[in-house]
């Protein structure tokens, strides 16, 4: 195998492996996001009709990322 031909499989393993990383960091912030939503839900606001929680969305999407930094960082 010569240089070009090494050096394109290990930038497909470095594609590969950054796509993984980023379908689990994507799942792990939806989880994340998902026992949140649980955690802080409110109940059914009777005007609406809809859920509402004592956090914001931007509130529990944030905490999320964090959650997922906090988990790359201590695996890494």
């Amino acid at each position: 195998m010569g240089y070009y031909v090494i050096s394109n499989l290990i930038k497909e393993r470095i594609i590969m492996s950054n796509e993984i990383i980023v379908k689990l960091e994507e799942g792990l912030y939806e989880e994340y996001l998902e026992d949140l939503q649980k955690k802080y839900y409110g109940g059914i606001n009777k005007v609406l009709g809809e859920p509402w929680f004592h956090k914001s969305d931007a509130e529990m999407e944030a905490e999320a990322e964090k959650k997922v930094q906090e988990f790359m960082d201590r695996n890494s």
